[in-house]
């Protein structure tokens, strides 16, 4: 597989388009409260976290954001792909490397191992991200039904809350 990147230009645009999907992914989902199931008010945040941990896409597919969940996985695999191109491309450098023992290869292996520990960043970041993400959405799961039980009220010069059990 050869990619290419022309440059740092390319591959910031792909990372910025990942970042950008991914924080705006709440507002592209469209969804609200009737995608809710009627019986099924709660979500455990222990469980979003893990799915989100261990599968991409995961928590968010547990707390029934679909689209979100498919932007996760596509994001996450991307990158996961792109950290596997550079980590070959960069141990073949460093194979050329000690052969030749020639600066220019080291220099190529240099620049493929930047690379790498780029995209482990990125990667990193947007798995960090999305744990949060899956963690909020869970304990925000039923968010309307329980904001329905709280009333503030402001009458005359009073205010009053009122709370429904």
């Amino acid at each position: 597989m050869n990619l290419n990147w022309h440059g740092n230009k390319m591959r910031k645009k792909v990372l910025y388009f990942i970042s950008l999907l991914f924080l705006f992914s709440n507002i592209l989902s469209g969804e609200t409260k009737d995608s809710i199931p009627e019986n099924l008010t709660e979500r455990n945040a222990t469980k979003a976290i893990l799915y989100s941990l261990f599968i991409p896409g995961g928590g968010q597919f547990y707390n029934k954001k679909y689209i979100k969940s498919a932007i996760e996985f596509t994001a996450e695999t991307l990158l996961i792909g792109f950290t596997l191109h550079y980590h070959i491309k960069m141990n073949n450098a460093y194979e050329k490397y000690e052969q030749t023992q020639n600066q220019e290869d080291y220099n190529k292996y240099s620049n493929l191992y930047e690379k790498r520990q780029s995209m482990f960043w990125w990667l990193s970041a947007l798995k960090f991200l999305s744990v949060i993400d899956s963690f909020v959405d869970a304990k925000l799961y039923n968010f309307d039904e329980k904001k329905k039980k709280i009333e503030l009220r402001f009458e005359g010069n009073s205010v009053s809350l009122n709370y429904r059990f």
